[in-house]
């Protein structure tokens, strides 16, 4: 199943508003460090796509528009989009929002 617009606007309004808030953004693995406030969102939006090595690709070696991918795809993205905040010291605000819920839903 294809992602819906919902998800797109998840990891468009939410996800990459917070890896913005970032000063830099190391990834360790490839050696590289970027400034994420300084990218347009399109450009950010490929450049974390390419660093991914998970993220599925066309025959030609081009990552897939979010719209293309399977949920499973998409939701293993945000796990390593994540990841890479956590590695830079920075939690997003949305995982404090989920984790009060669950409290408030275990009491």
């Amino acid at each position: 199943m294809l992602i819906s617009s919902k998800f797109n606007r998840f990891i468009h309004g939410v996800i990459l508003s917070e890896i913005r808030r970032l000063r830099y953004l190391a990834f360790n693995e490839h050696r590289i460090a970027i400034r994420p406030f300084y990218l347009t969102d399109e450009t950010l939006k490929q450049l974390l796509k390419r660093l991914d090595f998970d993220y599925p690709r066309e025959k030609n070696g081009e990552p897939l528009s979010y719209t293309k991918l399977r949920e499973a795809d998409f939701l293993s993205h945000i796990a390593f989009l994540e990841t890479i905040m956590a590695q830079n010291g920075y939690e997003p605000k949305y995982l404090d929002e989920l984790k009060k819920e669950k409290l408030c839903l275990t009491k």
